[in-house]
């Protein structure tokens, strides 16, 4: 009997259009078996607080109930359905999902701009190939724009600003026939609402930009500029150049709608909204000196498909690999001691994210990283008994606990990172430190630096640092942190850490915030 084919519909529910896209999983990757969307403009006469219109809602739902049912058709094993701007700012918002789930059938959720900028990302990354470089990744869409600077691998800064083509186009007039006032007066807007946010992507740099979303892939297939004078590269990415997006807002501006549209061929909504986008993107080359910007159609919910795919992958390999028995163990801890599973989870990726950058410099291999992991998980495993040595007893619950799959040796490391991720650090005064074997004490010495760190990183329990970026230098190590929000106590907690670390692997530490 054939095996049911792992399908996924992805729903970008956006402040201009609607977009669906229904694949199915392969071997690599994934193949796209339908589309749809529909320029519904649900932030029509919305935005700035005021609620979706009836109009705009019935809309919505409708478009919704039609995406619904074709991927019921397609038999999908999952519909993964997001929200923007929008609805996000919407007061009737949870009215609209609640209209959603009833009428269509499908759940709704609403994401934050950054987590509407990484799904952009992860989709940007799986269409281009980065050659080492860092990308500035921009989506204008009819709310607000994503501004995302990073490689292949990591992320260095993101920003989401209101700024979208519709909400630009209502609020300075520019749907049609726009006047050389109503332009001038957007473009000094959108410059002084960016000064900041450019001015920190500036800092960061990059090696070459991208747009996504449909205002800036529709710009670039009207604009018939290339890097040699063709229309299309082979890869199917079309270049935009800033010369030419200039002359486009001088030509668009004073024409009609209808006449944007019969001229150009696009939809009369996108007609609308196109000299808002290009204003907003224009302001963007300009400050940035981008000469050219590659225009690529793969956008948030292609970071759907690519965020589910991974996450399939990761399940699969779990549970494929023989950690299987080890990670079901210490997550059975976890839960016995009423671990607080989001603080402890973060730890560790954090942790995870700086060993696999300090490769070099400390020369562990992936048996060390995944016990790394476990002692990140169960750091506070002894928090339940007592606040005040919780250190200690997570060392006691761990070395006791009957970790199945564990070596003692794995046993040990595990427990010792975890008893010397706060307060004291490994020492020949502690026994359970001193009577391991001097191979055995190097490696927790490492740990504990990589741990003690990545949970300063912590401190408040509010995800205030997302990422951090390390870089190896010549007597120095350079740690980035991208932050989320104000993270002034994760920075100065980390300074002190970090001093521990630098004394373990020999270097000068240098910690900074990417702003």
């Amino acid at each position: 009997m054939p095996r049911t084919p792992f399908r996924i519909a992805a729903i970008d529910v956006g402040t201009n259009s609607i977009h669906m896209i229904v694949v199915e999983a392969q071997r690599h990757g994934y193949r796209v078996i339908d589309k749809e969307k529909e320029m519904v403009q649900l932030g029509r006469d919305s935005l700035e607080g005021r609620p979706l219109t009836d109009d705009a809602v019935a809309r919505g739902v409708a478009s919704l109930r039609t995406m619904g049912e074709i991927a019921r058709r397609w038999k999908v094993s999952e519909i993964v359905a997001v929200a923007t701007s929008a609805v996000r700012e919407a007061p009737n918002r949870k009215l609209f999902l609640g209209t959603v789930k009833q009428e269509a059938g499908i759940d709704l959720k609403i994401i934050s701009g950054e987590e509407e900028a990484d799904y952009i990302y992860r989709a940007v990354r799986s269409a281009i190939d980065f050659h080492g470089g860092t990308a500035l990744s921009i989506d204008i869409g009819g709310g607000s724009v994503e501004l995302i600077v990073g490689t292949s691998s990591e992320v260095y800064f993101t920003r989401s600003e209101p700024l979208g083509a519709l909400r630009m186009a209502q609020r300075f007039a520019l749907e049609s026939s726009a006047s050389p006032e109503s332009i001038a007066a957007c473009r000094k807007f959108v410059k002084k609402s960016l000064k900041k946010t450019l001015g920190e992507v500036a800092s960061i740099g990059f090696d070459f930009s991208v747009g996504t979303s449909g205002t800036i892939v529709t710009l670039a297939s009207i604009s018939h500029e290339t890097s040699d004078g063709a229309d299309e590269m082979t890869s199917g990415l079309t270049w935009l150049n800033r010369g030419k997006l200039h002359d486009l807002i001088e030509i668009l501006g004073p024409m009609t709608v209808e006449d944007r549209a019969s001229t150009f061929g696009f939809d009369p909504k996108r007609a609308s909204t196109i000299v808002a986008g290009a204003i907003v993107l224009e302001a963007i080359m300009d400050r940035l000196h981008i000469n050219q910007i590659r225009a690529c159609d793969a956008a948030l919910r292609e970071g759907i498909v690519e965020s589910v795919l991974d996450r399939m992958r990761e399940v699969k390999k779990r549970d494929s690999s023989a950690d299987a028995v080890r990670r079901s163990s210490v997550m059975a801890l976890a839960e016995r001691s009423h671990v607080d599973l989001a603080h402890a989870s973060h730890v560790a990726r954090l942790a995870l994210r700086i060993f696999d950058q300090t490769q070099d410099l400390h020369m562990l291999r992936t048996g060390e990283r995944e016990l790394l992991e476990y002692a990140a998980l169960l750091h506070e495993a002894g928090m339940h008994v007592s606040y005040q040595k919780h250190h200690k007893h997570s060392y006691y619950l761990i070395s006791h606990a009957g970790l199945r799959g564990f070596t003692a040796d794995q046993v040990g490391i595990v427990a010792n990172v975890a008893r010397y991720h706060r307060k004291a650090v490994p020492s020949e005064d502690d026994s359970n430190f001193s009577e391991l074997p001097p191979h055995q004490r190097e490696v927790i010495e490492k740990l504990t630096a990589i741990l003690r760190l990545a949970d300063a990183l912590d401190r408040s329990r509010h995800t205030a640092i997302r990422d951090v970026s390390v870089a190896l230098d010549d007597g120095e190590i350079s740690f980035r942190m991208r932050p989320r929000r104000d993270a002034e106590v994760e920075m100065d907690s980390a300074l002190k850490k970090a001093k521990y670390f630098g004394k373990v692997f020999g270097r000068k530490t240098r910690l900074e915030l990417a702003r």
